[in-house]
């Protein structure tokens, strides 16, 4: 009989990790997770990366039949900034401006924002790859580091792209 090895999964396969995406000129740190991460064990999850601020861009439904403890920390706790946006879509671009606006204070701070949505990826990704655009980098440039931070992040959907499009025309408009 052959011998039985122990199967063990890595973290990003059992929640999907967490990873820095480094931000230029910012004394702060921003960290992308999903829900499956954060959902469990938020303090857990704050205490890794020494969160100030953890922001939610998942919508109440996809968290409180599953993470029914996260919703009640969201809605109570002072790190928590909750901000829902669909799945595979993108904030208008008002409020995403005001997103990253807020975002980039806090990092400008020295402060650590922990973003997440349902895998980290879409939505996350798209707002750290707007934080970016902001301090100066291009859509392309900024779209790739994100990936290259957190495999696969970065815009999942055409709302997203577009998003990440006129953020960097507000940019160009603002100069």
């Amino acid at each position: 009989m052959g011998r039985v090895t122990a199967w063990r999964s890595s973290e990003r396969s059992r929640n999907g990790g967490i990873d820095r995406v480094p931000v230029p000129g910012a004394p702060g740190a921003l960290w992308l997770c999903g829900k499956h991460l954060i959902g469990p064990d938020v303090e857990a999850t704050v205490a890794r990366v020494d969160a100030h601020v953890v922001l939610c861009l998942n919508e109440r439904h996809e968290l409180e039949a599953r993470y029914p403890d996260y919703v009640a920390w969201l809605r109570t706790d002072p790190r928590a900034w909750w901000a829902p946006v669909p799945d595979l879509h993108a904030p208008p671009l008002d409020d995403a401006i005001a997103l990253v606006e807020g975002l980039v204070e806090h990092l400008d701070a020295g402060r650590t924002v922990l973003t997440h949505c349902g895998a980290g990826i879409g939505r996350a990704g798209t707002i750290a790859a707007a934080v970016l655009i902001t301090r100066g980098t291009t859509v392309d440039e900024a779209v790739a580091q994100v990936a290259a931070s957190r495999p696969g992040a970065g815009p999942e959907a055409g709302a997203q792209e577009e998003l990440l499009q006129a953020i960097a025309g507000a940019q160009r408009n603002a100069r």
